[in-house]
Order: structure tokens, then sequence, then C-alpha cells
């Protein structure tokens, strides 16, 4: 494919919110920016089930996540594509793909794309079922942390949870951090959001 960067993400029910592989670190980043946010184009593809594709984050026509949108460009991306993953009834997350390039991907590649979304969507299902009973917390991209100091947020603040969540993201973005950075420094009791 004629872009530089990918990353594949689980995004909720029945798996856990997190990037389950990348090319590199710049693509976990990206994909990071939207799992924090809880928007843009990969959360996009998986409520639609269809290809999200911003062939130039560029053009004055902004989707409704302009801050995900100027987070992706300003790494130098001037395109990105998400692909859902489902299979049948059950939508498993987004495969992402991004280029520094504008209009990196054809209609054929788009193609392509998809299908190898449905591929990784299996591949993703199969991971899971054989490794439902595996320890928490031993995948480092896990966001069971973010869960976890989320329900601590709840007891501080006496808040729901997603209100909780959302103290979390406002704050990760205030500081300039991760919401897993944010999310540590609660659970590591660093933070505490009860004073």
């Amino acid at each position: 494919m004629p872009v530089e960067h990918a990353a594949i993400s689980t995004l909720g029910d029945p798996f856990e919110v997190e990037t389950v592989c990348s090319t590199d670190r710049l693509a976990a980043r990206l994909d990071e920016l939207q799992l924090d946010y809880g928007e843009g184009p990969c959360w996009q593809a998986r409520a639609t089930r269809t290809a999200v594709l911003l062939p130039d984050l560029q053009s004055p026509l902004a989707p409704a996540w302009p801050v995900v949108q100027a987070a992706i460009a300003s790494h130098e991306i001037r395109a990105a594509y998400a692909f859902p993953m489902t299979i049948g009834t059950l939508a498993i997350g987004a495969v992402d793909l991004y280029a520094a390039a504008p209009d990196a991907l054809s209609q054929t590649d788009v193609a392509t794309a998809s299908a190898m979304a449905d591929a990784a969507a299996i591949t993703v299902l199969r991971h899971a079922m054989a490794h439902r009973d595996d320890s928490a917390g031993e995948n480092p991209s896990s966001r069971r942390i973010v869960h976890q100091a989320t329900g601590m947020v709840m007891a501080q603040m006496h808040i729901p949870p997603a209100d909780a969540l959302l103290v979390i993201r406002a704050h990760a973005f205030a500081a300039g951090l991760s919401v897993h950075e944010v999310a540590t420094d609660i659970v590591e009791r660093r933070l505490d959001f009860s004073a």
C-alpha cells in the first residue's frame, strides 16, 4: 500500500479499546490520539461500517472532529484512511492507514485495504479467542489502566463513568499528555482529583 504508517485497533464491546498493533511509533501515537479523544476516522468507520477516506487533511471540508484532524495533520500526515473490521454483526475495530502525501490511495488500493481489514478482523478475533483467559496487563498498549483510572476518578469525584473519563481526557489534553500517561499517574496515585 502507498502509505507510510498503519495501525489496528479494537474499539469496544466485546473487546478492549486499544491499539493491537502498529507499523511504528507514529502510527501507534496517531491511533492513540483517536482512542484518547474517543473520536476520529477509526470511530466513524466502526460506527458507519464503511471506509472513511480523508485523501487530503488540509481540505476545507473538515470532518466532525477538527481537533483529531489537526492533531493527525500536525505530524506531517496529509491523508488518513480508516477501514472497519467487522465479521457479520460483530464490530471489532478499525484499520487506520496514514500517508505523508495527499490522495495516496487509488480506488483499487481502497478495495484492497477493505479486503485486508476483513482479513485483519478474522485474525484479531482468532487471537482474542485464543488468549481470552490470559492475564490482564501484558500488552503494553492495553487500555485496562484507563478503565481502572476511570473507576478511581469516579470514586474520587462521585461522578458517573462517562464524566470520569471526560475528566481524564480533559486533563490529558490540558497537560499535553496521552490519556494512558494520565491514567498511569492516577493508578500509581501521583494524581488525585478528590482534592
